[in-house]
């Protein structure tokens, strides 16, 4: 993942809903977005925020290095659609900030240095590592640059610590 590619984005997610029969304003509508911001995405003249994004990926029912990628990928089952918006943004907001976290560590890069990489404000780097805030599309694709291309790993939940 060298970036983020909009206009493979694009492409890539108007065939999966094309696959699936939807019209861009079924998609538009499914994403509280009007038909116009929701065809600048599938043009590639825009990249959706990162939360929006995910919910793309989840009514598609396709993982998100499948959509910004040129190469396929299969696509997983949906997760739990039937919490609430702001449950599923809240778990999402601290998924992301405990796994970027770990693996950020792992690395042996501090906050800054992190943040430096990815042309981010260390201050708002720290908000989305405490889960306080998603981050851009841009700046998960960057994320996940200097992380080894872990999209998906990154949004999964983080699997409980053993105790000692």
């Amino acid at each position: 993942m060298d970036g983020l590619d909009k206009r493979t984005l694009g492409r890539n997610i108007r065939e999966a809903r094309r696959q699936l029969g939807l019209t861009q304003e079924q998609m538009a509508e499914r994403l509280e977005m009007s038909p116009e911001e929701y065809g600048r995405v599938e043009r590639g003249n825009l990249a959706p925020r990162l939360e929006r994004f995910l919910a793309i990926c989840r009514i598609l029912g396709e993982t998100p290095e499948r959509l910004m990628s040129a190469r396929g990928a299969p696509a997983p089952e949906p997760r739990n659609p039937s919490q609430a918006p702001e449950e599923r943004l809240r778990i999402l907001r601290m998924t992301l900030a405990v796994n970027v976290r770990e693996a950020r560590q792992q690395l042996g890069l501090t906050q800054a240095e992190m943040a430096e990489r990815i042309n981010m404000p260390v201050a708002t780097y720290g908000r989305m590592e405490r889960g306080n805030l998603l981050p851009s599309l841009e700046s998960f694709v960057a994320i996940c640059r200097v992380l080894g291309d872990l999209a998906g790993t990154l949004l999964d939940p983080p699997r409980p610590r053993k105790r000692h």
